[in-house]
């Protein structure tokens, strides 16, 4: 009996983002039981990438190659979901025939999966990104299509519950780890190393530089902390960051708040690759390793290794993620691998993490809806953050230190990567593979859209046009009932709609993806020919199926 296949789609497993880093984690767990045949779908990537050399699992890169044409080149260019696999997916498929296909990343990265015309040949496995609540419906809807879904958190798990009104099938949450760099150090002579005080006070946060990170309201919040200190020269808040970027103005915080004098951030020798804690200094400094201009703050381009990072987290007293919302929030983690004890935002996956840290939560004063996503978000209560910053300093220096001993163990409780491969196991022991000749050589599905009437019926309701639709166009009666349906409907009574993911009508796009909310005319020829053209799409992989494996 053939070994199960199981493809993961994912961002290269070589890289250093966290959805690689998460793949290649339970991959590497995965592989070692010797129990699965294993790929991953890589964007960002190359099928003949360098850097995938020795990976123990077949790769696939969805990047054009080197040679490719220039058509090739516009074609991937011409989409933005392209990079995530989009267009790669059913050739893939039609070379490593999948069982169960898997998927960690935010909704508009792996629902091409959905709209796949092989989708009813394998099991969906998904943990898409739950950073925040309510979760859009088409979002819902889509993981509920899935065969299963897991979470990073279990905050996120009981969104999903709750919403789906359990029609989504949960089956738990399998969080993140830390690299086994990061563990406690000794954080007296890091300092000495980089000639800081050691009798400073540190209060320290790992966070890009980007719109939902609140780095203006963490600098209230220190210096509100710094006031109410009888030594405000004892404190130090050190943000690993990046500048510029994204999201704020990092200088003018610095000047509005007072804080020039007491805010460290890491920069960067470009030849060294080494990193130095110095106040600001503008977005380029001197290096003290080569004496040459040119280091910057860390970034995503110019980043730290995992040894490096764990050095400078060992530099803090306290950990603070001040977020309006995580999907999960590594760092806090990774601090707490180091022994640092945790404070964060009390909402989103940091309402998980916090707890099973036994670290601070950070209550905030409000939520509020975002236009964009229609999520909540947090309003941060930068009083209540000053008041929990000065309890904690207050307390003996053995307490705090004994805090660190206990987030430490209570990460090594909850957080690793074995456990958490081992939900994913669990589940891929429990899928029965169907036989071939009812999936991958199953006969050929190739069925020709209806023709659009010459006239519609007199009165004709707006949901029995959708219903024809669907099931004389599309070919699809499966899709009754369902979120295309309703979106269906609900366009032809306006005679507008929202643009698409992938450009097809299927799911609309995040608006937070899009950066925009194109809206366009739709009427009955435009509801014909995008069903139509979505039943072309499943006859043209069918005629690629049948012609691969010599199919009828």
């Amino acid at each position: 009996m053939r070994k199960k296949r199981i493809i993961f789609c994912t961002e290269a497993t070589f890289l250093n983002t966290g959805y690689s880093t998460y793949t290649r984690e339970i991959l590497n767990y995965l592989h070692s039981t010797n129990k699965y045949e294993l790929a991953e779908l890589a964007a960002y990537a190359q099928d003949n990438d360098p850097r995938a050399t020795g990976i123990p699992w077949k790769f696939y890169g969805v990047m054009p190659p080197d040679g490719a044409s220039e058509e090739e080149k516009r074609d991937y260019n011409s989409n933005p979901v392209k990079q995530f696999g989009e267009h790669a997916f059913e050739r893939i498929c039609l070379d490593f025939q999948p069982d169960i296909v898997c998927d960690i990343r935010d909704f508009w990265m792996l629902d091409f999966a959905e709209r796949s015309p092989y989708r009813d040949f394998f099991k969906w496995c998904i943990m898409p990104t739950v950073d925040a609540r309510p979760q859009a419906r088409q979002w819902i809807a889509t993981y509920a299509s899935a065969d299963a879904c897991l979470s990073y958190s279990n905050w996120a798990g009981e969104v999903l519950k709750d919403q789906s009104g359990g029609k989504i099938n949960y089956i738990g949450s399998a969080p993140p780890s830390a690299h086994p760099a990061y563990e406690p150090k000794n954080g007296l002579a890091i300092r000495k190393m980089f000639g800081i005080d050691p009798d400073k006070k540190i209060i320290g946060t790992v966070m890009r530089n980007q719109r939902r990170k609140l780095y203006p309201d963490l600098f209230e919040a220190f210096r509100l902390f710094l006031d109410q200190s009888e030594n405000p020269n004892e404190y130090m808040l050190y943000c690993h960051t990046s500048y510029p970027d994204l999201g704020w103005e990092i200088p003018e915080l610095l000047q509005q708040h007072q804080l020039s004098s007491h805010v460290l951030f890491t920069y960067v020798c470009p030849e060294t690759k080494k990193p130095f804690p110095s106040l600001f200094k503008g977005a380029s400094s001197q290096s003290p390793y080569t004496g040459k201009w040119g280091s910057t703050l860390s970034n995503v381009k110019n980043g730290l290794d995992y040894q490096d990072l764990s050095t400078i987290i060992n530099l803090f007293d306290l950990y603070v993620q001040y977020a309006n919302c995580e999907g999960f929030g590594l760092p806090q983690v990774e601090a707490a691998a180091c022994g640092i004890p945790v404070m964060a935002t009390d909402y989103s996956a940091m309402e998980s993490v916090i707890r099973q840290l036994e670290g601070t939560a950070i209550t905030p004063k409000a939520l509020y809806k975002e236009l964009e996503t229609g999520c909540l978000r947090a309003v941060p209560d930068n009083k209540l953050a000053a008041k929990l910053f000065k309890e904690f300093f207050d307390l003996p220096q053995e307490i705090r230190k004994q805090q660190g001993f206990k987030t430490r163990n209570n990460f090594l409780e909850h957080f690793q990567w074995d456990k958490s491969g081992r939900v994913w196991e669990s589940y891929f022991d429990t899928v029965e593979v169907k036989p071939s000749s009812e999936t991958w050589m199953s006969p050929i599905d190739i069925q020709r859209p209806d023709p659009m009437p010459e006239e519609l019926p007199p009165n004709v309701k707006h949901s029995e046009l959708a219903r024809w639709l669907i099931t004389n166009v599309l070919k699809e009666p499966s899709k009754i009932h369902s979120f295309m349906e309703a979106r269906l409907v609900r366009d032809l009574i306006y005679e507008c709609s929202t643009a698409t993911t992938g450009g097809m009508y299927y799911n609309e796009m995040s608006a937070s993806f899009d950066g925009r909310n194109t809206r366009q005319q739709f009427g009955i020829k435009d509801a014909y020919n995008n069903m139509a053209a979505l039943r072309n799409r499943k006859n043209y992989w069918e005629q690629k199926r049948a012609e691969a494996f010599g199919l009828r």
